[in-house]
């Protein structure tokens, strides 16, 4: 049986050990030792990555109590050196312990109780036995979140032969082991866990909920701890002052002044709103004023693609147009037909892509192209395409 040294000295980044056995499944080469730092997937937590001899270590498991090693390439020496992805390993040790804090304050304050645990690559989440929260349980869960983390109490580990846990400490586990593991944080919380953990709340130096839904009959909530955190406030923080500075405000004071500002834009986006269609329209009578044989073609070379849409779907609402609309800055075209029968544009289109490649799509009476094609081919294919 391998020695875990991950559940004694989870800090531990490097040490020696012996290749006991190696197997390919499924094509891949999976390694076991006598002992090792590498954390198997278990637990909600992802599995450690780093090196052994060098070689990559890309997933870590536990098969019918035989810890395995998934290496990418060729481990040749039996004496080898392992090597973790400590950076990897401190977050996952954060993100767990901060799950065990979270789950014990929601229990402390609310008698909430957490049904499931994921450690995700860029979030966390819990399940909790709650139909819903509220933004007062989110405080004050997150308060107190915060003065145990500063209080800075300290956390163990230790197993205990199954018979001397308490009841309510087994109730996750999903078969009935001789010894079962504990993490105690001090005075708050005893869990059964495999998992790695800091060895002192200061450590998390931060935890924060970022927001929850409602997950089937239940509550799932979102939440980051440590570097993960400061990285999060950090990005928020940036955003917010960004803000201030369009608003040449305090960033203190954008939650106040910004719902003014936004109905203020909102009322400016519909004034805006009622003058590009008004301007849209009497471009779109321009256009058919000036069209030959109801034929409407236009070129710019700054037109956005949703102004040719709309001038587009002006005009062929008039009955019986055609339009053919290309920036040629951009390379697209819009073609739009009052009927299919007039000008089929799912056929215009089929036929640029299949001669002059490009890409678009759409159906018989409107549609896109992004492509190019020369002047004589384009007016020989309108002319077929229109019967002209």
């Amino acid at each position: 049986m391998t020695k875990k040294i991950f559940e004694n000295d989870p800090y531990m980044k490097e040490c020696s050990a012996i290749v006991q056995n190696k197997k390919i499944i499924n094509g891949a080469t999976w390694i076991t030792l006598d002992q090792t730092i590498f954390y198997p997937e278990g637990g909600g937590q992802p599995s450690d990555f780093g090196f052994i001899d060098g070689v990559p270590v890309v997933d870590v498991q536990l098969i019918d109590n035989e810890l395995l090693h998934k290496v990418d390439g060729v481990v040749e020496r039996n004496r080898v050196k392992l090597h973790i992805d400590y950076e990897r390993r401190f977050d996952h040790m954060q993100q767990h312990t901060g799950q065990h804090l979270l789950s014990a304050v929601w229990l402390e304050l609310f008698g909430i109780n957490t049904l499931s645990f994921h450690l995700g690559k860029d979030m966390c989440t819990i399940d909790l036995n709650a139909n819903e929260l509220n933004d007062e349980q989110i405080r004050q869960v997150e308060l107190k979140v915060t003065q145990y983390i500063v209080e800075n109490r300290p956390i163990e580990n230790y197993i205990l032969p199954y018979e001397e846990v308490e009841y309510d400490k087994l109730a996750k586990l999903k078969e009935r082991p001789a010894f079962v593991r504990l993490i105690e944080i001090d005075g708050i919380d005893t869990s059964a866990c495999c998992g790695t953990h800091v060895t002192m709340l200061g450590e998390l130096g931060l935890l924060k909920i970022v927001g929850w839904e409602k997950y089937k009959q239940n509550v799932r909530l979102s939440f980051i701890c440590g570097l993960r955190a400061y990285s999060y406030f950090q990005e928020v923080f940036t955003a917010v002052n960004e803000v201030s500075k369009k608003l040449n405000i305090s960033p203190a004071l954008v939650t106040e002044r910004f719902p003014n500002f936004f109905q203020g834009y909102q009322t400016l986006k519909k004034n805006y709103q009622k003058l590009y269609e008004k301007e849209v329209h009497q471009e779109a009578i321009n256009l058919i004023n000036e069209a030959t044989n109801n034929v409407v073609e236009c070129s710019w070379e700054e037109k956005t693609l949703q102004e040719m849409k709309d001038l587009a779907k002006i005009i062929i609402e008039v009955g019986d147009k055609v339009v053919i609309f290309h920036n040629t800055t951009q390379k697209t075209w819009i073609f739009a037909s009052s009927t299919s029968q007039l000008f089929n544009v799912s056929t215009c289109i089929k036929v640029l892509k299949e001669s002059f490649g490009g890409k678009g799509g759409g159906n018989p009476v409107f549609g896109q192209w992004i492509g190019e094609v020369d002047d004589r081919h384009w007016n020989e294919l309108k002319k077929q395409l229109l019967n002209e």
